[in-house]
């Protein structure tokens, strides 16, 4: 439970089972809890359909939290903190740390892929989005402040002022999640600040993709497609110079795939060059 509690919890469903419609109605006599199904499968796509349910005017903020998320007692209240402290409304969107996400502070040859594709110098690239739409997540140092400005959002628990989502939206992207947060959040980042909260936390259990090695194939394949429409439609990349940039980043996590000692390693690069 929430020491904040949120106004209203919507379901969003597309499994073929009752399962989720079942616990929803479990909670329905206790909490606000409302249940939608729909037909689509792909995570952006339910995203809107809960998010477009959402009324504005009663409902200020609105967050998106994933049904593998496991929310601290005090999240919701540190990141509600956050929008309410900023008196000019500036604020867009407040991201929760993912604990079990530990991203070292860059060095050596991977800093020096950062600076060449960011165009300049930072000490982390933390929050950033650059390049052939790289998108970098905080290291969470102790030396930086609590709300730490970023460029983009992750999805897993993120909460947005409610009419600049409805507003902008996720992209109707298909499959598998990925990078439909970034699109959404770096249009919301044109008008408004976004932060990554240090000290409101939750526990993301699941995490990697796993499957068949033709779905991690299709997996990769969607990763770069899907990074290709950020850089295109939301930062303006486009002509020789872009495909340099993405050419060379496929280089970059193609060393990183083999870099790792899992399996099915030559699907994922397979479905990188493809």
């Amino acid at each position: 439970m929430q020491t904040r509690p949120p106004t209203e919890t919507i379901i969003v469903d597309s499994s073929a089972g009752g399962d989720s419609k079942t616990v929803a109605e479990r909670w329905a006599g206790r909490l606000p809890v409302r249940y939608e199904h729909t037909v689509h499968r792909s995570a952006a796509q339910q995203r809107n359909v809960g998010g477009m349910l959402v009324e504005p005017a009663s409902t200020p903020l609105i967050a998106f939290i994933d049904d593998d998320i496991t929310l601290r007692p005090d999240t919701s209240a540190r990141i509600c903190d956050a929008f309410e402290n900023d008196a000019a409304s500036a604020v867009g969107g407040v991201a929760a740390r993912i604990e079990e996400i530990h991203r070292p502070q860059p060095s050596g040859w991977s800093w020096w892929y950062y600076r060449l594709q960011a165009g300049y110098a930072d000490p982390t690239y933390g929050g950033k989005l650059f390049g052939p739409a790289i998108n970098c997540l905080p290291c969470y140092r102790d030396d930086e402040p609590e709300l730490i400005s970023a460029q983009w959002l992750n999805t897993g628990c993120v909460f947005y002022r409610t009419e600049l989502f409805q507003k902008e939206l996720f992209p109707t992207f298909e499959g598998h999640s990925f990078m439909e947060d970034v699109h959404l959040s770096a249009r919301i980042a044109r008008t408004h600040r976004l932060y990554f909260h240090r000290n409101a936390s939750c526990s993301h259990r699941d995490g990697a993709v796993v499957g068949t090695e033709r779905a991690l194939a299709r997996h990769a394949r969607m990763r770069m497609r899907n990074q290709r429409a950020v850089a295109a439609g939301v930062l303006g990349k486009h002509g020789p110079a872009f495909e340099l940039q993405l050419l060379f980043h496929r280089v970059f996590v193609s060393i990183g795939i083999l870099r790792r000692r899992g399996q099915n390693r030559r699907q994922e690069l397979l479905g990188t060059w493809t």
